[in-house]
């Protein structure tokens, strides 16, 4: 059954490009080799956007799981109604989070571009 699920996932391992290695401007000098101050990049209200934006992209992939979660329980039920029934529940949670989601991060970029 493993084998079945994680081996078409092998054929996406086939279109995943090179990394490029950062150019020599990254070194604050090159000759040495000196590693770039610790100092933050862009400004503050930057920085939160990015954090906000980056924990908001993990809880719609936690959604997303939830749902896959709810598609496998739902198609191995087997007829089952209390099955079928959690399933619709989880489905529904998730949907819900999905939107609340999706309003979070909209609230977000209007308000950093509402600021500047």
């Amino acid at each position: 059954m493993i084998k079945k699920i994680l081996a078409p996932l092998g054929v996406f391992a086939l279109y995943i490009n090179d990394a490029y290695a950062q150019s020599a401007g990254f070194f604050d000098n090159p000759q040495t080799g000196a590693a770039p101050s610790a100092t933050a990049q862009g400004t503050l209200g930057q920085n939160i956007t990015t954090i906000l934006n980056f924990f908001l992209g993990i809880l719609g992939l936690i959604a997303v799981a939830f749902l896959i979660y709810a598609g496998v329980l739902m198609v191995t039920a087997g007829g089952g109604e209390e099955q079928i029934n959690k399933a619709k529940k989880i489905i529904t949670y998730a949907v819900i989070g999905i939107v609340i989601i999706l309003l979070a991060w909209t609230i977000v970029t209007f308000v950093t571009s509402a600021l500047g």
